[in-house]
């Protein structure tokens, strides 16, 4: 019986590339490659202004079988400790309840990032057409799925075995109230998965996880156990251990280009780009979680930025990519700056729309008001006695009618969204650099607080149409929004988010905040 054209074609490859006899995996790694297509007239669906080579290679050359072995082994020694020992002894009651309501922004908001690292991946296999490089993105697709997988138990055990699980048990629902969420999105999603192919790549593998991957999850594990969490630690550090291979894949795609005559042109401009999206939202929000979201504190936000961020990877990392023409991004040294302030202007703003949340704030006592002073001099004088001031009108009680939102009207000093990054910020009171420049498009006006965003949006205004929470709910009561954003507890009636973490403090209701009246307002009308 005549054999299929399929069937021959298979048994003379085999022929012609008989098996290895051993079976170490990169043996077995080089003999697959001869059994590669051509994929010089590759079509793919999603296009890049750059040239990616034919012939890249993967650093880790790994091939399935020895990956499943690998992430199978590392995911039997994390849920056998999270499912027996650290559940017998109780450790998600032990984590200080500070850190217990940072770990709800902070395990869900990576949640949305590792699912759109999914996706990116997939977007950059399709455009590759290496074989090999290829192999590596497929590997972090996989990968990507498994993190998604691990942020979303760290939220299900919280709930599950810890303290105050209104928040972890149902974020991906009330989080879209409050004005983080869509920053969040424009780093995490947009800048991951929307335009040019490479441009994605530069910002979730080149930025996303070569710069910010160390100060995200490295350094969280270490706020994380200095508070009592032995969860996060056990989960965050079994993934960092597949971030290696990320930013693998990030070098590799900057090889793949450069001997691109687009890449002279284009590359240190999107790299640029990339770094100020990411660090725009990232520099604030990490060091408001680690500082402002936890009570025992490791180290000042400043210096782990400083050492991970500008020294590692600007200095060290973008270095070794030198010899390629690429540069450390235009705007580092104005980053920089930010790591300073930023964090504290942004916790100001975040307590005065706790309402807003999904997740408990409270304001610094009196030791962490020392820590602050001692850390960042100035810092009282600009923010602690602000605090007072809230804390004397009774901002944690439901009965003063107080909230810190009401300080801001009364005080002139109108807080924006930045267009870019979705960041709010009150250029009248802060200390970090943000001014404010408006600019008027198709009728609209657009609010930013730096240059850089501004450049990026008068490139291609059109990338950021997104409606800021101020756009959205204009005109609308702040009790109305929260109801019908899901933002109350099981009982319906008590808010999620509260402005305190005491565990005999009274809790606020949705009639608590529908007797002060709050109606949200966009201040760019009153220009």
């Amino acid at each position: 019986m005549a054999i299929s054209t399929a069937t021959k074609a298979a048994t003379d490859a085999l022929a012609a590339n008989p098996a290895p006899v051993s079976v170490g995996a990169q043996e077995v790694h080089r003999w697959m490659q001869s059994f590669t297509w051509d994929f010089d007239k590759n079509r793919t669906k999603y296009s890049t202004k750059y040239k990616m080579a034919n012939d890249t290679k993967e650093q880790f050359k790994l091939i399935a079988k020895e990956y499943a072995r690998m992430e199978s082994v590392k995911d039997e020694r994390q849920f056998g400790s999270l499912q027996d020992v650290l559940t017998r002894v109780d450790a998600a009651n032990r984590v200080h309840p500070k850190w217990n309501e940072s770990m709800k922004v902070i395990s869900n908001f990576l949640e949305v990032g590792e699912y759109n690292a999914i996706a990116a991946t997939g977007m950059l296999w399709d455009s590759a057409t290496a074989p090999e490089q290829k192999n590596g993105y497929l590997g972090q697709v996989l990968d990507e799925i498994r993190h998604t997988n691990q942020c979303a138990y760290i939220n299900y055990y919280f709930a599950k075995q810890g303290q105050d699980a209104a928040g972890h048990n149902d974020a991906r629902r009330t989080r879209a109230i409050g004005p983080l969420w869509k920053g969040m999105k424009r780093v995490f999603s947009d800048g991951f998965i929307s335009g040019d192919a490479v441009e994605c790549s530069i910002n979730l593998q080149l930025v996303g996880e070569a710069c910010f991957t160390n100060p995200l999850i490295v350094a969280v594990t270490e706020w994380a156990s200095a508070n009592g969490d032995e969860m996060t630690p056990t989960v965050f550090l079994s993934i960092e251990t597949d971030e290696l291979r990320h930013m693998a894949n990030g070098y590799q795609t900057v090889v793949s280009i450069a001997n691109d005559e687009a890449a002279s042109k284009y590359l240190n401009t999107d790299l640029n780009n990339a770094f100020w999206t990411q660090q725009k939202y990232f520099t604030p929000v990490l060091g408001m979680m680690f500082e402002y979201g936890s009570h025992f504190k490791v180290e000042p936000w400043v210096k782990t930025w400083n050492r991970w961020v500008y020294e590692d990877w600007g200095g060290i990392w973008i270095g070794r990519l030198g010899k390629y023409g690429v540069e450390s991004p235009r705007s580092l040294r104005d980053a920089k700056k930010d790591a300073y302030w930023a964090h504290h202007d942004l916790f100001l703003i975040a307590y005065a729309l706790w309402p807003t949340g999904f997740f408990r704030l409270s304001l610094p006592t009196q030791e962490e008001a020392d820590w602050y002073e001692a850390n960042y001099p100035g810092w009282y004088d600009m923010y602690g006695k602000v605090y007072d001031e809230w804390r004397a009108r009774g901002c944690e009680d439901p009965s003063s009618g107080f909230l810190p939102i009401q300080w801001f009207i009364e005080n002139n000093h109108p807080i924006y969204i930045d267009r870019v990054s979705q960041v709010p910020f009150c250029p009248s009171y802060c200390k970090g650099e943000s001014t404010l420049r408006v600019l008027e498009y198709n009728g609209k006006k657009h609010s930013f607080s730096d240059q850089w965003g501004e450049r990026m949006w008068l490139s291609e205004p059109e990338r950021y149409e997104c409606q800021n929470i101020f756009e959205q709910y204009e005109g609308r009561e702040l009790s109305e929004v929260i109801a019908e954003g899901f933002g109350l507890r099981s009982d319906g009636k008590t808010l999620i988010s509260q402005p305190h973490t005491k565990k005999d403090g009274k809790l606020w209701t949705l009639d608590d905040i529908k007797r002060i009246n709050c109606v949200f307002s966009d201040p760019l009308k009153a220009l």
